[in-house]
């Protein structure tokens, strides 16, 4: 297990998450804050030589006091309006973003694929980028030669591989990133909004590899702005509101508080 954070939740919780399978993941108090503005930091600059004359900073919540657990073998599914914190938690739990204060707690391996290409480097071959990335996650490149074949063909760029990324339209190199990530072993997969700009055919079957990862016990952790997309492949969910969970637990339960509240309080769906 790995934890990060500093030890310190308001959540309301709708049909309860099984606590008996061990846990993948644990956050705590989690809450990070950001600091808004470059001109308003060059203005506290200026003030600063005024004596008497001060500009207090503007922070924005993109977590507060945020409290949850997945067990083990969840598929679990993060839904919420623009702006709710669901990006800035993926962050956090793969390790890419600090928390301000609170805890997360990860049991097992971490693979994030939080945007199309991330560790990808464009002057480099498909080929060349697997074994990269395989080494970004302190995998031994006997796996990367592995699993090589069975990235290329489930992406389908066999014929490409030993071609710079670059080169590559913007559907291949999403092809190539999912791929590569699901065909990598991670005892949680992190996936934030990467099956937008692919095609349905190859949505549909990573949706299936994603659905075997999990019932061989693999947590996920899936956030969309495709309320469906959620609905259909995760189980159990979260709906964050300005930082905070506003419900967790089954994800039609879930799903449908969000819809009916959307409609209710006029907020534009994501």
């Amino acid at each position: 297990m790995r934890s990060r954070g500093t030890s310190s939740g308001g959540w309301r919780s709708a049909s309860p998450i099984s606590s008996d399978l061990p846990l993948a993941v644990r956050c705590t108090g989690l809450s990070k804050t950001y600091r808004l503005g470059e001109e308003l930091s060059l203005r506290r600059s200026l003030s600063s030589l005024m004596p008497g004359h001060t500009v207090p900073p503007e922070s924005f919540h993109a977590l507060d006091d945020l409290t949850f657990e997945i067990p083990r073998g969840e598929y679990f599914g993060i839904i919420g309006q623009n702006g709710s914190g669901k990006s800035t938690l993926t962050q956090v739990i793969a390790g890419i973003a600090v928390p301000n204060a609170g805890r997360v707690e990860v049991w097992g391996t971490v693979l994030p694929l939080l945007e199309v290409g991330a560790g990808f480097h464009v002057e480099l071959t498909g080929r060349e980028n697997i074994s990269l990335l395989a080494s970004i996650l302190g995998l031994d490149a006997s796996v990367a030669v592995r699993e090589t074949p069975r990235i290329a063909a489930f992406a389908g760029v066999e014929r490409h591989l030993d071609t710079p990324i670059k080169r590559y339209s913007s559907g291949m190199q999403a092809r190539l990133s999912f791929a590569t990530a699901i065909c990598f072993p991670a005892d949680v997969y992190i996936f934030d909004e990467v099956l937008a700009v692919v095609d349905d055919d190859f949505r549909d079957r990573c949706a299936r590899e994603l659905a075997e990862l999990n019932e061989q016990g693999r947590a996920v952790v899936f956030m969309s702005h495709d309320l469906e997309l959620v609905r259909s492949m995760c189980t159990t969910g979260m709906w964050l509101d300005r930082g905070r969970a506003r419900l967790l637990g089954g994800i039609d339960e879930v799903a449908a508080a969000y819809e009916r509240a959307t409609h209710e309080e006029g907020v534009t769906s994501p």
